[in-house]
């Protein structure tokens, strides 16, 4: 993702910590089921998407691995 310009948003320190958690378990949950498709574009593609949403909001990104079921 590439921001052009400055945007202002709400980060996780504005936000209460039941929306920073509902926000955590979502993007688990959206990483859940790419990785159920057994396929590593698709999952390396939601975990951009994944992480483009965490910096958003102010976070660091995510780091996770994809390790195909053998």
């Amino acid at each position: 993702m590439t921001l052009n310009g400055t945007i202002q948003t709400v980060g996780f320190k504005d936000m209460h910590q039941e929306q920073v958690e509902a926000l955590i378990l979502m993007t688990h949950a959206f990483l859940s089921l790419a990785d159920g498709y057994e396929d590593e574009d698709i999952f390396e593609q939601a975990k951009e998407i994944a992480e483009d949403v965490v910096i958003l909001f102010g976070g660091n990104g995510i780091e996770v691995k994809y390790e195909p079921i053998l």
